[in-house]
This record gives structure tokens, C-alpha cells and sequence, in this order.
């Protein structure tokens, strides 16, 4: 006979995996150039999500809280920018909030394509150096960092990150010998 917990408890029971599975973690930070720090976020349904997901293509990782009306503006922008690039670079957005919001329904209601996760216990944002609404993380395809900006990034500037993540990646040529 199975036991079926209530959704509260699902979550507890998620959020408690989560942390006992970061506790033997090293303590991980952004540095450019180095391969970015694990995510610990989770989906709508509470289910962990994992940088792995888009392993292989450009990531534009982005940190926004609710009652950011700027973190708005930037994601109706990112869809668009999403949409147009046809989905060669990946669009996250992580929420930050210690009360996290109804994400299914602004994912919704803003009309997004993209994930939105959460991050209620603060460590995603410690990671990742989040001293403010929205901060942006650009990772290439091999994972590593590219760059790290806090504040609402201009149209043209998300213009230029898209293409940056979209170049192709330098390929090393051996010297003659």
C-alpha cells in the first residue's frame, strides 16, 4: 500500500533532499572563464533542475525577483530575443524571492516560453553573486562563463549578448611543427 503525502509535504521532503545533497557540496562561485556553478533551483513542480538540461547550447541565465518591474521588462525582451534566435541559446530565469510567486502562472501571464525556477533558499544567488534585480549570466556551450552583469540590460545590449552566445566557439589550432 502506498502512502500519499500532501503537496506541502512534498515539498519539504524536496527541499530537505536538496539541501542534504548540497551539504557534502564544495562551496561554488562565479568566476569568469570558469565552468559556472551548479544551480540549485527548482521547477514549478518542486522537481531539482540542473544546469545539464541545456548542456551543449549558449545560456542566458537570468535572476529576477516579483516586485521587479525591470525583470519584467528584460524577460517580455528575452522572449522576444528567444523566439527570433530560434532557440540556438537557451533562456532561464531563476526567481529569487524568499516567497516565490506563482511561477506557471507569470510564466503565463507574460507570455514566456522559457523556464522560470525558483530559488527560495538563497543559494543559486549566493553562487552566482546576485546583489540585485535582474543580474544577468552569460555560460557558452561548454559551460564556462562568459560574463556577469547586475542591473536591467538595455535592448541593444541583449542584442549583443544573443550574438555573442550565438558565435561559434574559438577552436584552438595546433602551432606548426
Amino acid at each position: 500500500r502506498m502512502i500519499s503525502l500532501p503537496r506541502i509535504s512534498r515539498i519539504a521532503l524536496a527541499a530537505a533532499l536538496l539541501l542534504a545533497a548540497l551539504a557534502g557540496c564544495r562551496e561554488e562561485k562565479l568566476v569568469v572563464g570558469e565552468p559556472a556553478p551548479a544551480l540549485a533551483a527548482t521547477d514549478p513542480a518542486g522537481e531539482p533542475a540542473s544546469l545539464d538540461t541545456w548542456r551543449g547550447r549558449p545560456l542566458f541565465l537570468t535572476f529576477w525577483s516579483d516586485g521587479c518591474s525591470s525583470c519584467v521588462a528584460e524577460m517580455k525582451e528575452l522572449e522576444t530575443l528567444a523566439q527570433a534566435n530560434g532557440g540556438r541559446v537557451a533562456v532561464v530565469a531563476v526567481n529569487v524571492d524568499a516567497e516565490p510567486p506563482d511561477l506557471r502562472e507569470i510564466r503565463q501571464r507574460l507570455g514566456l516560453s522559457f523556464p522560470l525556477l525558483r530559488d527560495s533558499l538563497g543559494i543559486s544567488k549566493e553562487r552566482y553573486n546576485v546583489a540585485g534585480t535582474p543580474t544577468s549570466v552569460l555560460i557558452d556551450a561548454r559551460g564556462r562563463i562568459l560574463s556577469h552583469y547586475v542591473g536591467m540590460r538595455k535592448p541593444d545590449e541583449l542584442v549583443c549578448d544573443f550574438a555573442l552566445l550565438s558565435a561559434p566557439a574559438p577552436t584552438s589550432v595546433a602551432p606548426d611543427t
